[in-house]
């Protein structure tokens, strides 16, 4: 007589079990899929109120994520991009949104994808709290430690 309800027991908590893994989402674990890494800036020169900042996004969800903007703290910041032009000349390019695909990482360095700073003239603090958007309305807060320029 026990026997049975064990064994309904067990199925039940089996069935669960193999649906959540084979229900798309059920194993993602939204932003704690998405971690950011280093994300660093040095304050700007004297006299200068603008910066970039660096950082490394892995995403190890199931599903590619899109990145529509970013909001920081006592700051203005954007999302750029350095470009070569048809001339040879190196630009820099505002992006309206970027994509990082399922389990992948993207690195944000000199000469490729950076965050712009503006109003760092009198910025003190030693980190500043932002937050990428996506498109889907998903936030991911994040820090970057504040390093002093020592040129």
């Amino acid at each position: 007589m026990v026997r049975p309800i064990i064994k309904n027991k067990f199925f039940i908590i089996f069935s669960i079990f193999i649906y959540c893994l084979v229900i798309p989402g059920c194993n993602d674990t939204s932003k704690l899929g998405i971690i950011i890494k280093d994300a660093h800036l040095y304050l700007p020169l004297k006299g200068a109120d603008m910066s970039a900042g660096y950082l490394r996004l892995e995403n190890n969800q199931i599903k590619k994520i899109v990145i529509s903007s970013i909001e920081c703290e006592k700051v203005k910041a954007s999302i750029h991009e350095t470009i070569l032009n048809s001339d040879g000349v190196m630009k820099m390019k505002k992006l309206q949104r970027f994509a990082v695909e399922a389990e992948s990482n993207l690195n944000f360095m000199p000469g490729g994808k950076h965050i712009m700073f503006s109003g760092l003239k009198e910025f003190k603090e030693s980190i500043l709290v932002c937050t990428f958007l996506s498109n889907t309305g998903i936030e991911i807060p994040f820090t970057f430690e504040v390093l002093k320029n020592e040129r």
